[in-house]
């Protein structure tokens, strides 16, 4: 990694699963004394549909900058951010969770790929959180097949175990209080490391907590921890358990398949 300087913090990449938090890990990145970030230097999907103009922002960044994606894990993107000694915060979520708020989202979005599938007559929001667990092809042919619930979280959560990645889940930083100081405080030590902070580390944990703004924080605001309760009748239940039970142990949201 590189040498932290008197100037502040390399450049990093925070990474998220689309509907996890992303928000809310920005809020408190930019608690951080002089921290930028340019939402317009975002990158998501494979590095095959990034523009040089994208890919060349990330060799533009500055010190104390960050630049944020949705990004799948894959062997040119790991080598990409590993030539350029980026760290990167990885962010994740109950996928059931991330189901529902998924399946309310896209409806809102023209250019997501299931727009189309999502907005087409009689297809209800359960329909939606059903195609999404299961998977199917979008009525755009273009697009392709959407994989099940397990396969497209695991595309992103690949990232877990590569090195230099700090994963932080969405529920530790909104469950309470304890949980989001212990959660923000290893941020802080994974992206200082061993150098020191510009004041302390509890000081500069402070700053970020504070720097939350739950009004303009979507995801903080509504995203229950366990909201999916709600929404899933026994079938769609049954139905996460066959596609992705063994992910929820994986990830240690649940003991078993006894939910």
């Amino acid at each position: 990694m590189k040498t932290l300087d008197n100037q502040g913090l390399p450049p990093f990449l925070l990474n998220s699963i689309p509907k996890s938090g992303t928000h809310l890990l920005k809020q408190l990145l930019l608690g951080i004394p002089d921290m930028k970030h340019d939402p317009n230097k975002g990158m998501f999907g494979h590095m095959h549909y990034q523009t040089e103009a994208k890919l060349n922002a990330v060799d533009s960044l500055s010190i104390n900058e960050f630049v944020n994606g949705h990004l799948y894990y894959t062997s040119e993107w790991e080598t990409f951010f590993n030539k350029r000694n980026m760290k990167q915060i990885f962010v994740y979520r109950d996928p059931r969770d991330v189901v529902v708020s998924y399946a309310y989202f896209i409806p809102t979005l023209k250019i997501h790929p299931l727009y189309d599938t999502f907005t087409q007559e009689n297809f209800t929001h359960r329909d939606r959180i059903e195609f999404l667990i299961q998977g199917g092809q979008p009525t755009e042919k273009k697009w392709g097949y959407q994989p099940d619930v397990a396969e497209w979280f695991k595309s992103f959560s690949a990232w877990m175990s590569k090195p230099d990645v700090f994963s932080v889940r969405f529920e530790d930083l909104t469950s309470s209080d304890k949980s989001r100081i212990q959660a923000v405080h290893r941020i802080v030590k994974f992206l200082w490391g061993e150098n020191s902070v510009p004041s302390t580390r509890p000081i500069i944990a402070g700053k970020m907590i504070q720097n939350i703004n739950p009004q303009t924080s979507p995801t903080f605001r509504k995203g229950k921890i366990g909201g999916w309760r709600n929404e899933f009748d026994d079938e769609l239940k049954d139905l996460f358990k066959l596609k992705a039970g063994q992910l929820l142990v994986d990830l240690n949201y649940e003991k078993d398949e006894n939910w």
